[in-house]
């Protein structure tokens, strides 16, 4: 797949997951074990439109979590 196509998959998933994000989702709500981080189980169960490379590309540290700041940036 050329990256200009991947690239535009890309910004399709991520505008529909932050569309879904904009619907009054807090970090707070979407950290359900509130340990404060969400991880990629956690955002699906309340934005199954999420996907995984979404996710990934908003884990600027790679740890499978989303701290604050890494929510944040998936946020509209």
């Amino acid at each position: 797949m050329s990256k200009r196509l991947t690239a535009a998959l890309l910004i399709g998933a991520f505008t529909a997951s932050t569309a879904a994000l904009a619907q009054s989702m807090s970090f707070e709500t979407i950290d359900s074990n509130q340990d404060g981080f969400v991880s990629f189980e956690e955002i699906t169960a309340a934005v199954p439109t999420m996907s995984e490379d979404v996710f990934k590309a908003a884990d600027a540290n790679q740890d499978n979590l989303l701290d604050p700041s890494e929510f944040a940036a998936v946020q509209p």
